[in-house]
């Protein structure tokens, strides 16, 4: 439903640490515009930010996130989508 709503050229952001994002993709409405954009709390302080591809994100949609994070004052590590991402599977 949300696909329907935005804008044909938003991209979907989802924060989550333990779904997958592809499971979201098809839910989104528009698969290529999918990303995961995982924050670490305490969130102004914490400088780390997991940008997360789907195997159908676009690169475009992909870069868009990576460019965001770092406007945003993150260091920015590319993940792929798998359970736990990178960090939280260290922990």
């Amino acid at each position: 439903e949300l696909g329907q709503l935005a804008k044909p050229s938003a991209v979907f952001a989802s924060n989550t640490s333990s779904l997958r994002i592809s499971d979201m993709t098809e839910a989104s409405g528009r698969p290529d515009k999918m990303v995961g954009f995982h924050f670490f709390n305490p969130v102004q302080i914490m400088k780390l930010v997991e940008v997360i591809r789907a195997p159908t994100t676009s690169d475009d949609s992909f870069d868009l996130a990576v460019r965001l994070g770092q406007a945003l004052g993150k260091k920015t590590v590319n993940c792929q989508d798998t359970p736990g991402f990178i960090v939280n599977r260290l922990l």
